[in-house]
């Protein structure tokens, strides 16, 4: 499924680290860690008239990822709410709304992948975008993608980072096949998610 430019989304604001700037200025600096290495958490948020769906779950993920990276300084759910605030409100968004909050290792004072480079705290971006839900209910087109998810004793899965380089892979063959998404298993061949989605499944026992 291919996404779309939205006009309305032509001039958002975009927060970095509470400043709020076109989209063509926003800007992210060539030291901070998710240029560096995709050193970065994140979460993606739907709002449906005026409400943010499962806000704290979502927050509480990306402190929990967060400190699983050994971040230093995290903002409080308080300031990223109010973070998510302001730029809804800069936007004048409220429903069918969807919201990518990142949240990197911050500024290094010199490139390198030690975290002791990093000295100045996390960053926070907050995009919000004029979106409506990548999937309909129609159903989907899946290969299985000739790619395996990392194992728990490799990368914990509950990390969810920002590095998305297997999935991106796992999406190319898709496409290549004419299909929606790829669906990733694990390295023992059990279903692990497709590459954009968790997977779930339901049966009916016959009475």
């Amino acid at each position: 499924m291919l996404q779309r430019f939205d006009k309305r989304n032509r001039d958002l604001l975009v927060n970095v680290n509470g400043k709020l700037v076109h989209r063509d200025e926003a800007g992210v600096s060539r030291f901070d860690s998710v240029v560096q290495g995709g050193d970065a958490v994140w979460e993606g948020l739907r709002v449906y008239d005026g409400r943010i769906f499962k806000l704290r779950e979502h927050l509480g993920r990306l402190r929990s990822s967060a400190l699983a990276l050994a971040f230093t300084d995290i903002p409080w759910d308080e300031k990223i709410i109010e973070e998510i605030r302001r730029t809804l409100v800069a936007n004048a968004m409220r429903d069918g709304v969807h919201i990518r909050l990142t949240l990197t290792r911050g500024l290094k004072v010199t490139s390198g992948m030690d975290p002791r480079l990093n000295q100045a705290g996390p960053t926070l971006i907050v995009l919000a975008e004029h979106k409506a839900p990548v999937y309909d209910r129609s159903g989907l087109r899946l290969i299985t993608s000739s790619l395996r998810r990392f194992g728990p004793d490799t990368l914990d899965p509950k990390i969810h980072h920002a590095n998305l380089i297997q999935s991106i892979l796992a999406k190319i063959e898709a496409n290549a096949a004419g299909a929606d998404d790829a669906l990733m298993l694990d390295q023992r061949g059990f279903i692990a998610e497709t590459n954009a989605t968790n997977l779930y499944s339901s049966c009916a026992r016959a009475s």
